[in-house]
């Protein structure tokens, strides 16, 4: 199980809890959410150390939200300013990332190719089959949440149609986007089965090809060791 950072609120406790729980991974990052708050010499001392943890496989979630609402709203030159220095972050280090998109997968592209072989994932998918292609263009991945179960997702359920296998993830984004059938429920690991077998159905394949397969692309993009 790889869990997530977002700001420094819970990046250092994620690693602490790796060290607690055998099997564990965590990420470092940025969101951008919290990006409102430029990052300072000291933080960035700590993120590099954090960054070089063992059990530390990616920098994020790290990205741009442009959908902003009352109780997110960071500037866009704040967002693109904090995203480069993760990214920088993430090239220093050698580690892929786990990149938040929403409403902004232009500029995100943008700023992408200013950090040539920077690898990692799309987290949570929610663009459609262009921006798909862009993403795998770059050699990224595209992870799927429970959104590919919601009858009106059309353009990550036509993305979900086209993405390699090889280059497919699943997640959950627990607590939050729980599957369509428990709407309005905090969402958890187990529901994920729901979400593998609405991928299988689109692409007219078992939800045991679409689990090993997705499977092995975590442990590739990850380098997860599962018997460490």
């Amino acid at each position: 199980m790889i869990n997530i950072g977002d700001d420094a609120s819970d990046n250092r406790r994620g690693v602490e809890l790796t060290e607690r729980l055998p099997g564990l991974r965590t990420t470092i990052g940025r969101h951008p959410h919290s990006a409102g708050e430029p990052i300072t010499t000291d933080e960035r001392h700590e993120l590099r150390d954090l960054a070089s943890h063992p059990n530390v496989v990616a920098v994020g979630e790290i990205g741009l939200d442009y959908h902003f609402t009352d109780y997110h709203k960071v500037a866009k030159r704040e967002q693109q300013a904090v995203f480069r220095q993760m990214l920088g972050l993430a090239q220093e280090v050698g580690k892929p990332v786990v990149l938040h998109t929403r409403d902004a997968f232009p500029d995100l592209l943008t700023i992408l190719d200013e950090f040539p072989g920077t690898n990692g994932v799309f987290h949570c998918f929610s663009g459609n089959s262009a921006f798909a292609a862009e993403a795998l263009a770059r050699g990224f991945y595209i992870s799927f949440a429970a959104t590919v179960t919601y009858p009106t997702a059309h353009g990550v359920i036509g993305a979900a149609t086209i993405i390699p296998l090889d280059h497919m993830l699943v997640e959950t984004d627990s607590p939050f986007l729980p599957p369509q059938s428990r709407r309005g429920q905090p969402n958890a690991p187990r529901y994920l089965v729901e979400t593998v077998e609405r991928l299988a159905a689109l692409r007219g394949t078992t939800a045991a090809d679409i689990g090993q397969a997705t499977g092995q692309n975590a442990t590739a993009l990850f380098r997860l060791n599962h018997a460490g």
